[in-house]
């Protein structure tokens, strides 16, 4: 297992989600959920990280995703 953030492009299945609850209900919205595959397409040196789950494409923090372990 690894931490989303530090992941790289590939196929993963969400194992756990700790972070604080707004994140979380954030990341619901876009189907990052425990148990859910996303696909990580890459990995910016910027902080931004762009994946693809069942709801579409989206970049999103490395620091919004630091408690997403896959």
């Amino acid at each position: 297992m690894q931490k989303l953030s530090n992941a790289k492009a590939g196929r993963y299945t969400v194992k756990w989600i700790f972070t604080e609850p707004e994140l979380v209900r954030l990341l619901k919205e876009i189907r990052i959920e425990v148990g859910e595959e996303i696909t990580g397409i890459s990995n910016s040196r910027l902080g931004s990280i762009l994946l693809r789950s069942e709801a579409g494409l989206f970049s999103v923090s490395a620091e919004a995703v630091a408690g997403v372990t896959v």
